[in-house]
């Protein structure tokens, strides 16, 4: 939570939320953090997209069609806030060392379980259909699983 004050949007609504409530949950706060965020960015989506529908002179489907700028985006403001936060999140999410190392070992796992049940559909896919591409049949069948059971069939094949 200390980092995303690092980031000036972020920031602004810890600070009025600090301000309302002396003491506030973290937890609360992360999610009063992602609603207000979401509600900032969609009332900049549309009132920048409607300056450009106004504009362009966008009056029907066609002008739409026509118009060689891009009609629906964030103001220039919002760019750069949201250049910031996927920077942010590079550096510090996606390209984190144990976050990488979580995200290798799920692939670990996912191959591993492709392999093993499509030695064996069957044994797996009794109650799906093998449609005509038993590759496809097994992708679907372990992309619905949750997290923990893919780990315990894992873990029993190992």
């Amino acid at each position: 939570l200390d980092e995303l004050k690092e980031i000036y949007f972020f920031n602004d609504i810890i600070k009025k939320y600090s301000r309302k409530t002396k003491k506030i949950n973290n937890r609360v706060l992360i999610y009063q953090m992602a609603r207000d965020s979401i509600n900032l960015m969609v009332k900049d989506l549309i009132r920048n997209s409607l300056i450009k529908f106004k504009v362009n002179k966008i009056n029907k489907l066609n002008d739409v069609y026509r118009s060689e700028d891009k009609l629906v985006c964030f103001s220039t403001r919002y760019e750069n806030i949201i250049d910031e936060i996927r920077h942010f999140l590079n550096s510090k999410m996606y390209k984190n060392n144990k976050i990488l190392k979580k995200n290798n070992e799920g692939k670990k796992i996912i191959e591993k379980l492709f392999k093993f049940i499509s030695n064996k559909p069957r044994k797996f896919l009794t109650f799906l259909p093998i449609k005509h591409n038993k590759y496809r049949s097994v992708a679907d069948y372990i992309s619905g699983m949750t997290d923990r059971f893919a780990i315990n069939i894992y873990k029993s094949i190992k």
